[in-house]
């Protein structure tokens, strides 16, 4: 799937909400019995860069959970790292076990859509629907709806981010693009050693990088592969992991 960024005149053309927001029903929540969180109050607009004043790094996975995703929490909980996973749905409705993995072990779990349309090329009420339908699965995995949210493509308009405000989701696209989905599940060489400096190169020239890559159903070895290389790069520079 094509990676794109998000059309600056889209942003300069306002869109009407529509008076009624819809809201998906959930299943009960499977989660402790700990009172659901609620989510700070939302921003306007898009991020692109980790929080902190220092040097930060956010390590985001999108598209998931896939068949390397145990693989990736593994790697994340062998070297202490915080991460955040932008869930499909749809995804996250076939691997339920994996999003509360997730979640237990305390990564920042956020609605990625129900299926990954181009929310800019939707209407409000099919923009609500996508958001509302992944929430509402979230929580009746986690027990809490998500507090952040990314546009599949990085694609929005002034529509998507008034709805994601309304939900107190915070949207966050992303400053390095490691274009790991090209692999295609692929693990080889070729493709490890080029996610690796996609992500040092273009991260290491930002302060407060947000680094995207992917654990899609179909599984992304050389994401894996290339994981533990990127983490002790930006370690090694002295940035701190931070979740969204």
């Amino acid at each position: 799937m094509m990676v794109r960024m998000p059309s600056c005149l889209r942003l300069a053309c306002a869109a009407v909400l529509a008076a009624g927001l819809i809201g998906a029903v959930g299943v009960p929540a499977v989660a402790s019995g700990a009172a659901p969180k609620r989510c700070p109050a939302a921003a306007y607009g898009p991020r692109f860069y980790a929080p902190g004043r220092a040097k930060t790094v956010a390590l985001t996975f999108d598209d998931g959970p896939g068949k390397t995703t145990s693989r990736i929490l593994s790697i994340l909980k062998k070297h202490h790292v915080p991460a955040t996973f932008f869930n499909i749905g749809e995804n996250a409705a076939a691997h339920r076990h994996l999003v509360a993995q997730e979640a237990e072990a305390g990564y920042t779990v956020g609605n990625h859509t129900w299926d990954h349309p181009d929310m800019a090329t939707l209407p409000t009420v099919r923009q609500a629907a996508e958001m509302d339908r992944a929430s509402a699965e979230q929580k009746s995995i986690t027990g809490s709806a998500p507090c952040v949210f990314r546009p599949p493509y990085g694609d929005y308009n002034a529509t998507t981010l008034r709805l994601a405000q309304h939900r107190r989701m915070a949207v966050w696209i992303w400053s390095v693009d490691t274009e790991d989905w090209e692999a295609d599940g692929s693990g080889a060489a070729y493709w490890v050693h080029r996610i690796i400096r996609l992500a040092e190169e273009e991260g290491g020239r930002l302060r407060n990088p947000v680094v995207l890559m992917h654990n899609q159903p179909i599984g992304n070895p050389a994401t894996a592969l290339a994981l533990p290389t990127i983490i002790a790069y930006f370690r090694h520079h002295g940035y701190r992991f931070v979740r969204l």
